[in-house]
């Protein structure tokens, strides 16, 4: 059968019990939350840190802030590290005040609608640093990796700005890519169109033309991976991902080789992908 047309219901036994389907987007950001705050909590009550890698995307944080909120939990024994973030032409991190920055991101939906006394402190905020990237892969060989990383992925299997190697210029060896670590890079053209269609409406001049990201190395240490889908588009992709070969022409196929991945899906990302010359646009009715 077409790995495109299986049912969540009929795939292979051994990602039965790690997909779970749920209504909607707001069902899957509470899923997270509560997920989240369990483990910080727990951390907290043993006193350790808990490390957290964050995509800019796929998870909504607002709704990690309500049941941080609501457990009156603080964030003080909280690490979190960005997965990505925009380089200018010197190849230095972006400025804040830019639209597209993903530490603008964070700390407009996640940090600072914590009260002041809860949130992270500033140096357990961080992010690759473009000019010394080994450091990211030094901190989580240091830690065993990361606690958490949920993560959706674009149209090319790419996790971060981790794009299929033959589109940036870099071994398609399939044990290169999993070794991957944090680097400065150009985005694929296919990265850029993508974020051109869903976070600049068309304006692809103002999306800069390199980034620093997190490897593959240092995303699939982390001790527990959620893969997250929630868009019409993605349908195919995580079809693709676990039911597909694992190969660097998809970089998401990896995460089958995850050993404590769970996988969340929305009602429309789980139907079988539609195919139809009108091009639907992704949007919910």
């Amino acid at each position: 059968m077409d790995i495109y047309e299986i049912d969540v219901e009929h795939v292979p036994a051994q990602w039965r019990e790690k997909i779970v389907v749920v209504p909607d987007r707001d069902a899957l950001n509470r899923r997270l939350a509560v997920e989240f705050a369990d483990a910080l909590e727990t951390k907290q009550a043993a006193s350790e840190m808990l490390t957290l890698i964050c995509p800019v995307g796929p998870v909504d944080y607002r709704y990690f802030v309500e049941e941080i909120d609501r457990r009156r939990l603080s964030c003080r024994n909280l690490r979190t590290i960005n997965m990505d973030e925009y380089v200018d032409e010197n190849d230095e991190l972006i400025s804040k005040e830019h639209p597209l920055s993903f530490r603008r991101f964070m700390d407009e939906q996640f940090f600072s609608l914590l009260p002041e006394d809860r949130r992270p402190l500033p140096e357990n905020v961080l992010c690759p640093d473009p000019k010394a990237p080994e450091k990211t892969t030094q901190l989580i060989d240091e830690i065993g990796g990361a606690d958490l990383c949920w993560t959706g992925f674009g149209i090319t299997g790419h996790i971060a700005f981790n794009d299929p190697p033959h589109m940036l210029g870099e071994s398609t060896d399939l044990d290169d890519l999993r070794n991957c670590k944090t680097r400065v890079l150009r985005c694929s053209d296919m990265s850029t169109a993508q974020m051109a269609m869903g976070g600049t409406h068309g304006n692809m001049e103002i999306i800069p033309e390199r980034a620093v990201t997190m490897g593959m190395y240092e995303l699939l240490k982390t001790k527990r991976f959620g893969l997250i889908m929630m868009r019409n588009w993605h349908a195919g992709l995580w079809r693709r991902a676990l039911l597909g070969p694992v190969t660097s022409a998809f970089p998401g196929s990896l995460l089958q080789e995850h050993p404590n991945l769970t996988v969340t899906i929305t009602e429309l990302a789980a139907a079988p992908p539609m195919v139809d010359a009108h091009q639907d646009t992704g949007e919910e009715a």
